[in-house]
């Protein structure tokens, strides 16, 4: 190997400036978040999720934000029962299906909690771009989501 030469030089060549900057910003956003927050930022996507979407299915949820790893959803419905934050119930109509429920915990964690943290964020954010910057980059940011799909 010829000096000064890493054999992983190649891979860090193949990781785009793109995937490094959006990897690094989301890295570092929920770190932010979870620092913040005392929270893991897994635990906020499913508590931001219920709150709109209160007693979707673990299995619908897996679907519809496209996780790789199901048994994570269940480890984090599991973690945040523990918490009492959120409840789990069988489906009715369909044994198999597992459902999951805001406690008046969660309600009260969300309705207090999260919004400080989605205001800090975004004042983060402020400090380094106008609200037109803003407003485009939540817009790219959209679009670049749906060309990954």
């Amino acid at each position: 190997m010829e000096a000064g030469k890493n054999k992983n030089d190649g891979a860090a060549r193949d990781l785009k400036p793109l995937m490094r900057v959006l990897a690094r910003a989301f890295k570092l956003a929920v770190a932010r978040v979870e620092r913040e927050s005392g929270v893991p930022g897994i635990w906020w996507f499913v508590l931001g999720v219920l709150s709109r979407r209160d007693g979707i299915s673990q299995g619908e949820f897996v679907q519809e934000h496209e996780i790789a790893d199901p048994s994570r959803v269940t480890r984090t419905a599991q973690a945040l029962e523990a918490e009492g934050w959120i409840r789990r119930e069988r489906d009715p109509r369909d044994n198999r299906v597992v459902r999951m429920y805001l406690t008046d915990e969660g309600w009260r964690v969300v309705g207090e909690r999260l919004p400080r943290v989605n205001e800090e964020v975004e004042r983060r954010a402020r400090t380094v771009m106008s609200e037109k910057e803003l407003a485009e980059f939540e817009r790219l940011l959209g679009l670049f989501s749906e060309a990954m799909r």
